[in-house]
């Protein structure tokens, strides 16, 4: 820019030597005059250019640096915690089993408050831990043709029980029809049971409902394509708190938790939510959240492609 910009102010000036008539004299000098002082606003605006390139240059490797720092004490603190909740998981398992003798109601009843406390300890670091290693791409997905269904119907049994115990109802809608996506069936099934548990987490009472459908695609119109059915929604309904506008803005987010939600489960951390946007995306397809027209609650909806 320095050397477009001389050699500009060089030539126009140099038609001094050539120029006889007055008039042209006094024009040609409001251009040399014109030249110098725009070259020298554009030479410092490069200028100013460069060096801001320079700085984000310079922060972006200091934020390189601030995200190996930050991924490995995550890692180091997780795994430090979650040694110390599985070595008291096992001293709470043994005085529940007899290892050290027999006990009295009181204390085994501490004993196992101690071993759901450990266990809960446990389940937030895996979640923590899979957040970090979902957000920075090194799970490797087994992509293959699974019967999203069963897949579903086999979470629904293993949280059967504990949603029965809370004096809820279960509430199943899957139609008749093949539910087949291109995914990899441990993270698929996370999603799902990461949906249903949030569900029964902050329902008090009344019912939990999971539904699958078979949907056409449609275009940007949001008309349905004559194809065929190409979406399977899945779905998880529940009557619970619901969620407010403006916690509805943080779902899904990095440690994004609802303002009613940590009232009644005060371990809440968002990762959930979070890991399963992750996999989601992993997997192309869509989740977001909906209030439950039919009752006080929300709605979950995660939308794959059918195969």
């Amino acid at each position: 820019t320095q050397a477009l910009v001389g050699g500009l102010a060089i030539l126009v000036g140099s038609q001094f030597f050539f120029i006889r008539i007055p008039i042209n004299r006094v024009l040609n000098g409001i251009t040399f005059i014109s030249v110098v002082i725009f070259g020298y606003f554009l030479i410092k605006s490069v200028k100013k250019e460069v060096e801001q390139k320079e700085e984000l240059a310079k922060l972006n490797v200091d934020l390189q640096e601030l995200l190996k720092q930050r991924e490995s004490l995550v890692h180091l603190v997780t795994h430090k915690v979650k040694g110390s909740f599985t070595r008291s998981k096992y001293i709470f398992a043994g005085i529940l089993d007899g290892t050290f003798g027999d006990i009295n109601e009181e204390v085994k009843k501490r004993a196992q408050q101690g071993l759901e406390s450990d266990n809960m300890g446990i389940e937030t670091v895996d979640l923590v831990l899979n957040a970090a290693n979902l957000e920075k791409g090194t799970v490797k997905y087994d992509m293959k043709n699974i019967n999203f269904r069963e897949l579903v119907e086999s979470a629904m049994s293993d949280k059967k029980i504990s949603i029965e115990a809370k004096g809820l109802k279960l509430e199943t809608k899957i139609g008749d029809n093949t539910y087949n996506v291109l995914g990899d069936a441990l993270w698929l099934k996370e999603v799902v049971n990461d949906l249903i548990e949030n569900a029964l987490k902050y329902t008090r009472e009344g019912k939990i409902t999971v539904g699958l459908e078979k949907k056409p695609a449609r275009n940007a119109s949001g008309i349905a394509d004559a194809g065929g059915d190409k979406k399977i929604l899945f779905y998880v309904r529940d009557t619970g708190i619901g969620i407010t506008p403006e916690d509805k803005a943080n779902l899904f987010t990095e440690g994004g938790r609802g303002k009613e939600s940590v009232k009644i489960n005060v371990d809440s951390t968002g990762y959930g939510l979070y890991s399963v946007r992750l996999i989601v995306d992993a997997h192309k397809g869509k989740v977001w959240m909906e209030p439950n027209k039919e009752a006080n609650g929300s709605v979950f909806f995660v939308e794959l492609d059918a195969v």
